[in-house]
């Protein structure tokens, strides 16, 4: 009898910790594993490092994307593992890690071909990875939930969007990079204004926001100076030079503000 009753607890117990979604990541833990693999992907962090790594073959570069690689992997783990995800969602979540795993792969490949003297088309030609499938999967996942104009700024300048599709414009002059980076910048532009002009920012933030919308506007501008070096078939090395932007302000400005 004894048994029987303290079987009845546990099971109980274990109830309601699977309603309570104790060991499972919930709702709200969801949604920010979301903004989490945003953020480590995007701006100032994977895929940026990533391409500024094929550009420029920097240490820091390589190390910055490995380490942000680290914490988008981390996160999707997590999610995995959510009582909030569909089946669908969780497939989602199967591309994009899959995706991670490439890049990774890519950062190390990148070390040994630019070892070997490879031009710079060859090396960025030998580590393409097709995003269109994982951009998509980010978009479905980043559905269950509303963003904020802040949120908005972080995901339209990240992965598969602003900058990413700016520096696949540097590096390959395909004009639907072009075209794809302006409307980027455009939105974020306008998410920034909104932001500026909300009566619930202090100076402070207004400052931070400034400083993103000026950088924006710096690589919005820039776009056309690339299309022209490309037609006039500048070395990409030359153009990624010419058109090199000082990010810092706007990460600052970023980390400020999501805060």
């Amino acid at each position: 009898m004894r048994y029987e009753t303290n079987r009845w607890i546990v099971c109980l117990l274990a109830m309601l910790l699977w309603l309570t979604g104790w060991g499972n990541v919930q709702a709200s833990d969801a949604r920010e594993e979301v903004a989490t693999v945003v953020r480590s992907l995007g701006y100032g962090a994977g895929i940026h490092n990533f391409k500024n790594f094929v550009l420029r073959g920097r240490d820091e570069n390589y190390d910055g994307a490995k380490k942000s690689f680290g914490i988008a992997l981390s996160s999707l783990n997590r999610l995995v593992n959510s009582t909030e995800l569909t089946r669908d969602d969780k497939a989602a979540v199967a591309v994009l890690k899959n995706m991670v795993d490439e890049y990774n792969r890519g950062l190390d490949q990148i070390l040994s071909l630019r070892s070997k003297g490879w031009r710079l088309g060859d090396v960025d030609r030998s580590v393409l990875v097709d995003d269109t499938v994982p951009i998509a999967s980010l978009d479905q996942l980043r559905e269950k939930w509303k963003w904020s104009d802040l949120e908005q700024v972080e995901y339209l300048l990240g992965y598969g969007k602003g900058i990413h599709n700016f520096k696949n414009f540097v590096l390959r002059g395909e004009d639907r990079y072009y075209t794809l980076a302006l409307e980027n910048f455009l939105e974020v532009e306008a998410l920034l204004t909104n932001l500026h002009n909300n009566p619930g920012m202090n100076s402070t933030q207004r400052g931070a926001v400034d400083k993103i919308k000026r950088v924006a506007e710096s690589y919005r501008n820039y776009l056309s100076l690339v299309d022209r070096f490309q037609k006039q078939q500048y070395p990409v090395r030359k153009i990624d030079l010419a058109v090199k932007v000082n990010d810092k302000p706007a990460i600052e400005g970023l980390t400020l503000l999501s805060q």
